[in-house]
């Protein structure tokens, strides 16, 4: 799928609070670069952080770019791996819709299919990342698409599984749309350390005593569907499509995208 048109978009940043515009354009590029104030580079040599409740980027010189994952994750998911530019002037992704619906469908009024495809990068033996006491680890094994097997477990939603396997289709329809989430009783927290500012039930949903969700669930398993969402759009930071069966049990975008960095280390291919 190719860009043909331009996309541009704005709106507070989920963290920040503040108001943040995003532009989304064709670019004569094998990669998808991305720019912010004076910094441009392709995204896959840009250094990344997942341990800010979302996935940061940090170009050469020091600028960053915060909560990146839906955008990405659109871009990744709908096969637009090349040939773009992501600008963005706030210091952070405009939260949206909290999940890659919008994204989509404006990626999808604005681009074309002209039977471009991007080579894919392909697992030849398994890698796995993991938090220290194992209880939480995400894997690849070598496969011959992308297929996603995603568990997690969260109080007052219980344990959910999803089995995925993608394709631009499947993501425009069962992972876009499920939004990015919270617990009601972290907030207090979160906003104090400069998170969360503009979060509310218009881009996320709150796990409290009670779900709080705006027009209710799209899915009983909405949650799990939006770490398929997240990991898609962290696993874009290789830069190219990938060919793995992902394993993930109660991960996050810090262990997402150290699977990707682990991977990069591994698959020589990808500098092609």
């Amino acid at each position: 799928m190719r860009l043909n048109g331009i996309i541009s978009l704005e709106g507070v940043g989920l963290h920040s609070g503040k108001l943040c515009c995003l532009t989304i354009e064709p670019y004569d590029s094998p990669d998808i670069v991305m720019r912010s104030g004076h910094e441009e580079a392709p995204l896959r040599v840009l250094r990344t952080n997942g341990t800010n409740r979302g996935s940061d980027y940090t170009f050469p010189g020091g600028t960053v770019i915060r909560t990146c994952e839906h955008v990405l994750s659109a871009l990744a998911g709908l096969g637009v791996y090349d040939g773009v530019r992501v600008t963005v002037d706030g210091g952070e992704m405009p939260a949206l819709d909290g999940c890659a619906e919008t994204l989509c469908r404006e990626i999808m009024t604005h681009s074309h299919d002209d039977g471009h495809e991007v080579p894919s990068l392909n697992v030849s033996r398994p890698v796995i990342v993991a938090t220290d006491d194992r209880t939480r680890f995400v894997a690849a094994f070598p496969d011959d698409g992308l297929h996603i097997t995603y568990t997690v477990e969260y109080e007052n939603a219980g344990t959910q599984i999803l089995d995925y396997a993608h394709s631009p289709e499947n993501y425009a329809v069962n992972i876009a749309p499920a939004r990015t989430f919270a617990y009601e009783r972290d907030i207090e927290y979160l906003r104090s350390h400069g998170m969360a500012l503009g979060g509310s039930l218009d881009n996320a949903i709150l796990i409290g005593k009670t779900i709080q969700a705006k027009g209710g669930l799209r899915w009983e398993n909405e949650f799990v569907r939006h770490k398929v969402l997240d990991l898609i759009g962290d696993l874009a930071s290789l830069g190219r499509p990938l060919n793995a069966h992902i394993i993930a049990v109660r991960a996050g975008h810090e262990l997402h995208l150290r699977l990707a960095e682990k991977l990069k280390e591994d698959l020589q291919s990808w500098q092609k």
